[in-house]
């Protein structure tokens, strides 16, 4: 792994390593958890574990993806190959050794904490009314999430929740490969939560600090609860946490 890796940035600039294989990054682990989330909505026999009965056509998720993709080349795209040298200025190392799976894992929990604890605040900032009608009522157009609309949301939302992610290796200061592994793992968790299934096998079962699709789920039906994307301790402990009856399913059809 170490020999594939030096090859791999060997020839390749600062620019490339830090700009674009981000953005490459991130957009395939976009792509990838979407169509495995378009690949359940056409499976009939996993209706039952569906938390509103709404399933969303295709004119619908070629709409959001319409969306996403304009505003990543127009905005996204472009604030990530411009601030690739705050990763080279606060040290993210891309030399060898690569960090060992306990790193990782270990860098990946403080990075889903810092996370979390930002997009919580950030979150429940743009549901000020003012903010709620100028940026983050897109997001809320659809309110029976579904996996692609989990990056459908106005390019200032994007920035400003997003911040969240990068503020993790701010302060994390992890490698290179590390950073990349965050970006994938983190995609695909704000996907699982816009997922709109509640499958037995869901980590939240077990980890009941976790959120999970349900507790995300309430808040697109109710708005002003459940803001937090991946953890329930900011939502329990400042009054914000919705949880009666999410045991079981609701069915509306919004």
């Amino acid at each position: 792994m170490d020999a594939l890796w030096l090859d791999f940035c060997r020839v390749r600039s600062d620019f490339f390593l830090y700009g674009v294989v981000p953005s490459i990054t991130v957009t395939l682990a976009y792509l990838s958890g979407s169509l495995l989330c378009y690949v359940l909505d056409r499976l009939p026999r996993l209706r039952k574990h569906k938390i509103q009965s709404k399933v969303h056509d295709g004119r619908a998720w070629r709409e959001c993806l319409r969306y996403v993709f304009f505003h990543k080349l127009t905005s996204e795209i472009p604030l990530t190959f411009a601030g690739f040298p705050i990763f080279v200025a606060i040290g993210v190392s891309k030399d060898l050794p690569l960090p060992s799976l306990g790193a990782v894992l270990l860098t990946l929990g403080a990075a889903f904490v810092i996370e979390d604890a930002w997009h919580y605040f950030a979150h429940r900032a743009l549901h000020h009314k003012w903010a709620y009608a100028k940026i983050h009522h897109i997001h809320h157009k659809y309110t029976t999430p579904f996996g692609v609309a989990a990056n459908y949301a106005h390019p200032a939302e994007t920035i400003f929740t997003g911040f969240g992610t990068l503020l993790a290796v701010i302060v994390l200061r992890p490698h290179l490969a590390t950073v990349l592994v965050w970006i994938v793992v983190r995609q695909w968790q704000a996907i699982s939560v816009h997922v709109g299934y509640d499958f037995p096998w869901r980590p939240a079962r077990w980890l009941p600090i976790l959120g999970g699709a349900r507790f995300h789920d309430r808040h697109h039906q109710r708005f002003t609860c459940n803001y937090a994307p991946t953890f329930v301790w900011f939502d329990r402990l400042l009054g914000t946490a919705d949880e009666e009856g999410l045991g079981e399913r609701a069915r509306a059809e919004t």
